[in-house]
């Protein structure tokens, strides 16, 4: 997949050591921030771990400095092109398409037959955090910063998080990430339940992470694999159908005068001045 500044740079890499297989996130200069390419390498990777035989459990995890630091606000994304563009039937049938899209690469990592582990650092924000929580355990390191930035963005969060969020950790704590949308630390989100551990550095993380990885390989895979089948099965229908309406009710209120001046206040590390239009 094409990076803007590299042709042949891959953004996500798939690879194994023995029966565990690794999805990382691989664009440290913006500190895996999401974008088209990026998502569609993702969607490729996926497809790699859940094709590969040898692979019992699959750890996501983010080269450099941050696991994600969310959705790329960059004008080269085209998503970005798609909510800013001119209002009307068109532009809102191109975003509606393009977060339908972008929610099937979340559910397929989901939907993945073998365990996942997300090992998180850094930051992990917004479109970020909407990744993770499709994984089945959840751990980070102490120094880790977590958020659903949209609302101060004028934008609903839409791919997977107001689905997955109230199954993990409650409604009420589910409503205030997605209303405030303010940043909090990695010993909040164990009290919440967001993650499993927290860990004292990334080092520490990574090893962990492998430990309980290397452990759930260890057991019988057609009796691991069966029994996240079965946690998956009630949720699939509801939240199939949660999904397309979260989309289209997304493209509802894109563009407007609040996103623009959102994405201006963010730019000039301002406080924004929204008026509901």
């Amino acid at each position: 997949m094409n990076d803007e500044k590299s042709e042949n740079k891959t953004l996500v890499r798939y690879s194994r050591e023995g029966h565990i297989g690794f999805i990382t996130l691989d664009r440290p200069d913006k500190r895996n921030a999401m974008n088209s390419a990026l998502w569609k390498d993702l969607d490729k990777a996926i497809g790699l771990a859940e094709e590969d035989e040898e692979a019992r459990v699959i750890i996501l995890r983010g080269q450099g400095k941050s696991f994600c630091a969310g959705l790329d606000l960059g004008p080269e994304n085209e998503l970005i092109g798609a909510i800013g563009g001119t209002p009307g039937a068109a532009q809102k049938m191109k975003f509606f398409r393009l977060i339908i899209e972008t929610q099937e690469i979340h559910s397929r990592l989901e939907r993945i037959s073998k365990p996942t582990i997300a090992a998180i650092h850094g930051h992990c924000l917004g479109a970020g955090l909407e990744l993770v929580v499709c994984c089945d355990i959840r751990i980070c390191s102490a120094d880790t910063i977590f958020a659903l930035p949209e609302a101060k963005l004028a934008i609903i969060t839409d791919v997977g998080g107001l689905q997955r969020f109230p199954k993990i950790v409650g409604r009420g704590h589910a409503r205030e990430l997605a209303f405030r949308g303010n940043r909090f630390d990695a010993e909040r989100a164990r009290v919440i339940n967001l993650v499993n551990d927290v860990y004292p550095d990334k080092e520490t993380l990574d090893a962990k992470a492998l430990e309980m990885a290397e452990e759930i390989a260890g057991n019988p895979p057609l009796a691991v694999q069966g029994a996240k089948e079965v946690l998956l099965f009630d949720e699939e229908t509801i939240q199939r159908r949660s999904l397309h309406y979260n989309a289209a009710r997304s493209c509802m209120i894109l563009p407007s005068e609040d996103l623009f001046e959102a994405m201006t206040a963010y730019m000039q590390k301002r406080k924004g001045e929204f008026k509901g239009a």
